[in-house]
């Protein structure tokens, strides 16, 4: 994905909170990120902006399943079961072999298992555990599921660089 930047220099205290709202639906729906230069504003904005991402994250995310006659049975983490089940569930209605790609960190932490979505090789990229439907799949479950509602994490931990692979 690659987006314009769009810097706005000027104006302080000034923009109203429909204002940035206005701004944000537009960068939402648009490839133009807004940046505000003044701190107090780029704060205030970012609430609101991060806000309609995650929002239209989860309405296209239950669309696609929806598309698929799949959003009934969507997976959801339940109260007095662990996060690895509920992991476990979601590689499994995704047709993913259990245990393979995701793994519980603790009970709010979900991510991906180290390889689990391929590794470099000496001779190349070695595939992971998911196709990219099954992929696909993953990302519109754990979204539509609502993750952060549950008081769950979900996502990539760290970016360490690896050493090369020998020859």
């Amino acid at each position: 994905m690659q987006e314009d930047v769009v810097r706005i220099s000027k104006g302080g205290g000034s923009v109203t909170a429909s204002q940035l709202e206005c701004i944000a639906n537009a960068s939402v729906a648009t490839t133009h990120y807004v940046f505000f230069n003044a701190e107090a504003v780029q704060t205030r904005y970012a609430s609101i902006y991060w806000n309609l991402v995650e929002r239209a994250d989860i309405a296209n995310a239950r669309a696609a399943l929806r598309t698929q006659n799949r959003l009934e049975t969507v997976p959801v983490p339940q109260a007095g079961k662990s996060l690895g089940v509920y992991a476990q569930a979601v590689e499994t209605y995704c047709g993913v072999t259990p245990g393979t790609l995701l793994t519980a960190l603790n009970d709010n932490m979900l991510t991906f298992k180290k390889d689990g979505l391929g590794r470099i090789t000496a001779n190349g990229i070695e595939p992971g555990a998911a196709s990219d439907l099954q992929f696909q799949c993953i990302m519109n479950a754990t979204t539509a599921a609502q993750l952060k509602s549950h008081g769950i994490f979900f996502g990539f931990i760290g970016n360490a660089a690896q050493a090369p692979v020998p020859d």
